[in-house]
């Protein structure tokens, strides 16, 4: 059988978020996730045609599929909240918070509808890596369109494949990316979750429609813990979520493994903290294979993965050892669950090799079982 091309799905809008600067140990510095990962991602895939298909999204209403995730109170703050930054004295680069709710604070009751800029700046956000700007509305929002149009089409594709030589596959280049977005709040470079609202939307769309009507694995393979993403299914028996990740590193206080869900999704969440130092190829391999067992236990229609390389080794602000040739053999394990699977792209900062990297992902998962 001749062996079809992988969809690959973008925005342009999704080019406009781009601040000047972030907070990194307590320094100023350029905006790490900058719109030249996407450019170097898409045009990488767009060169090899004979494996790839490029596809602009089209512009559609977004919001019945993001609401299934983010709450309207959360949606509205970020279409506003540099407006009203800007009109109450803020910084035009960006609205940055500087005062954060704290556990550890006497509690009362918040209203983000009566807080000035500033305050709701730290209500919806928890740290310093996530500005928003004129334009970050519309990349975020442009970025949620990739991923329900993406997930829409591979519902498409699976119900159409047969006798394949390998799982229907879908590439989402999304960004901003999301896998840190919780349900009401930002961090992280992430405002909307991506996969979360992947997983509603395919759901959403199941025969039998809504949440649990289709079972969703959400493998998470970026160097950082997917707190948001975690947060979101967290009660949810219907989505599993396994990530493996740097144990201590941002966003520091979650992706212990003894975070398993509660209620109905106890057992449902599955972290596999690794050492900061010392993960190299083999040692990641071997607890790939952990987390793709997981995977393969729960027996889920769909898998969805968030497709952060920021564990290669020369990554500027992650310490795990991979090289650029492992990424094809993890393409090829998750290709081994023979399902259908959706890449939604996260994180990975060091542009020499970030499109080697991601595309290696891909061409492992495109190689024949």
């Amino acid at each position: 059988m001749e062996r079809s091309k992988m969809q690959v799905f973008h925005h342009p809008s999704c080019l406009v978020h781009d601040p000047p600067h972030e907070i990194l140990s307590g320094q100023p510095v350029p905006y790490k996730e900058s719109p030249d990962r996407l450019v170097l991602v898409r045009d990488a895939l767009a060169a090899d045609s004979a494996q790839y298909d490029l596809k602009q999204v089209p512009d559609f209403d977004a919001m019945k599929y993001v609401s299934l995730v983010h709450s309207s109170e959360y949606i509205d703050y970020l279409e506003t909240a540099y407006e009203r930054w800007v009109s109450e004295g803020g910084d035009a680069a960006g609205v940055l918070p500087e005062c954060f709710p704290h556990p550890k604070l006497p509690p009362r009751l918040l209203d983000p509808n009566q807080m000035s800029a500033i305050a709701r700046a730290g209500f919806y956000c928890f740290d310093l890596s996530s500005p928003i700007t004129a334009d970050t509305y519309t990349a975020v929002l442009a970025s949620a369109k990739v991923a329900i149009h993406s997930a829409k089409e591979l519902a498409t594709l699976a119900q159409t494949a047969t006798d394949a030589p390998r799982p229907p596959g879908i590439f989402a280049i999304t960004r901003p990316p999301g896998h840190h977005a919780a349900a009401e709040l930002s961090g992280g470079y992430c405002y909307l979750n991506n996969v979360a609202i992947a997983a509603r939307t395919l759901q959403h769309i199941h025969p039998r429609s809504g949440p649990g009507s289709a079972k969703i694995a959400i493998l998470d393979i970026d160097y950082h813990h997917g707190n948001g993403t975690q947060s979101i299914f967290y009660d949810d028996p219907s989505v599993l979520y396994v990530s493996l990740h740097a144990q201590g590193d941002y966003p520091y206080f979650t992706g212990s493994a003894a975070e398993t869900g509660v209620g109905e999704g106890l057992g449902k969440n599955v972290n596999i903290p690794l050492p900061m130092n010392g993960t190299g190829d083999e040692e990641y391999l071997v607890a790939l294979d952990g987390g793709v067992e997981v995977v393969k236990s729960f027996e889920p229609d769909y898998i969805l993965v968030s497709l952060g390389v920021d564990t290669y080794q020369d990554d500027p602000i992650c310490t795990f050892g991979l090289t650029t040739p492992v990424y094809e053999r993890i393409g090829g394990r998750i290709a081994q669950l023979g399902l259908p699977t959706l890449f939604l792209f996260e994180g990975g900062y060091y542009l020499p090799a970030l499109a080697a990297n991601v595309k290696g992902v891909l061409d492992g998962f495109q190689r024949p079982l």
